[in-house]
C-alpha cells in the first residue's frame, strides 16, 4: 500500500522524487523538503465499512519554503481525496482525505517545519456485491431498483462495501425491522434502509441523493413479485446531504407492507353487549 501511495503523490507532485519516505527519513538527508509516508493501525469501524487504516503523508520543508508546502497541499488534497489507488497485489483502493491533524510544527531533530495531512483506506471484511448469501427480498429489490433509476455509471451494492468499490456507487443496507397491529385480522411490517452515495465529488453525491428521495417520493410502489402481485409501500425517505457516505449514509428510508393473519390467529368476535341509553 505505502509504495501505491508513493506513486499516487509523486504523479502529483514529481518534484518529490527519489525524496519520499518510509515511516522516517534517513540519517543526513540534505535536501531542503521532502516527504515521509506513515501506516497507522487498522481500526474496525462498522460491518458494513470494515477496517479504516489511516495514511499520514509528512511534509518537511526549511522556514524558507512553507509557501511551497502550501502549494503542494492545495494540490495533493483534491488531488489524493477519493482517488482509486492500485496496491502491488493488484487490489485497488480508494484514499479518503480525512483533514490535518495539527498545526504546522518545528521539527528540532530535522531542522524542519513538519506538515501532516491524514487520509483513511477502507478495508471492508466482505463484499456487498459478492456476498454468496441472498440477500432480504425487500434488499434485493431496492437495490435492483435504484440501478434502473441510476443507470451508468453506477453501481449499485448490499449490505456492505467491497474494497475496491466503483467511482460511482450506491450501497444499501437494512437497518431494523418491525410489526405493527393494523386490525384484528391484518398487521404491517416496516423495515428501515440506510442508503450511501460515494462518487468523486460531493455536488454528485448532492444531486444523486436529491433524485433518488424525489423517486422514492413520487414511487408508490416497490413490486416484488409480479406474478403473485406483492408489493412495498415507501412509508418514508429523508436525507442528510451532509452525512458521511462511507460511514453514515446520506438516505433513511422505510418501506411497509401489510399482511393478512391466518383465520385461526385472527381474534374472534366472542360476545357482543347491547347497552341502551337510559333518559
Amino acid at each position: 500500500m505505502r509504495g501505491a501511495v508513493k506513486q499516487a503523490v509523486l504523479d502529483i507532485v514529481p518534484e518529490l522524487e527519489g525524496q519520499i519516505y518510509d515511516v522516517h527519513p534517513p540519517d543526513g538527508v540534505s535536501e531542503s523538503f521532502y516527504g515521509v509516508i506513515t501506516l497507522g493501525e487498522d481500526v474496525w469501524k462498522s460491518s458494513w465499512a470494515g477496517y479504516r487504516q489511516v495514511v499520514r503523508l509528512k511534509l518537511y520543508a526549511d522556514r524558507s519554503e512553507l509557501l511551497q508546502l502550501d502549494r503542494w497541499a492545495e494540490l495533493l488534497i483534491p488531488g489524493l481525496h477519493r482517488k482509486r489507488v492500485i496496491g502491488a497485489d493488484g487490489r485497488s483502493f480508494k484514499l479518503h482525505y480525512l483533514g490535518v491533524p495539527e498545526a504546522d510544527k518545528f521539527d528540532s531533530v530535522s531542522g524542519k517545519m513538519i506538515r501532516i495531512m491524514r487520509f483513511g483506506v477502507y478495508m471492508p471484511q466482505a463484499s456487498g456485491a459478492g456476498s454468496t448469501g441472498q440477500p432480504d427480498e425487500w434488499l434485493h429489490t431496492l437495490t435492483a431498483w435504484t440501478g434502473d433509476v441510476l443507470g451508468d455509471p453506477w453501481r449499485i451494492y448490499h449490505t456492505a462495501w467491497p474494497a475496491g468499490r466503483e467511482d460511482h456507487a450506491v450501497l444499501w443496507r437494512m437497518t431494523g425491522c418491525e410489526t405493527k397491529m393494523a386490525g384484528a385480522s391484518m398487521f404491517e411490517v416496516r423495515k428501515t434502509f440506510t442508503g450511501h452515495i460515494a462518487s468523486l465529488d460531493s455536488a454528485d453525491e448532492q444531486l444523486t441523493a436529491a433524485r433518488l428521495v424525489e423517486e422514492l417520493g413520487t414511487q408508490v410502489q416497490l413490486k416484488l413479485d409480479s406474478q403473485d402481485r406483492r408489493y412495498v409501500s415507501v412509508a418514508e425517505i429523508t436525507s442528510d446531504m451532509q452525512a458521511d457516505p462511507i460511514l453514515d449514509g446520506q438516505l433513511k428510508l422505510t418501506l411497509a407492507q401489510r399482511k393478512m393473519r391466518s383465520p385461526e390467529e385472527a381474534a374472534l368476535i366472542r360476545r357482543v353487549n347491547v347497552h341502551p341509553i337510559l333518559k
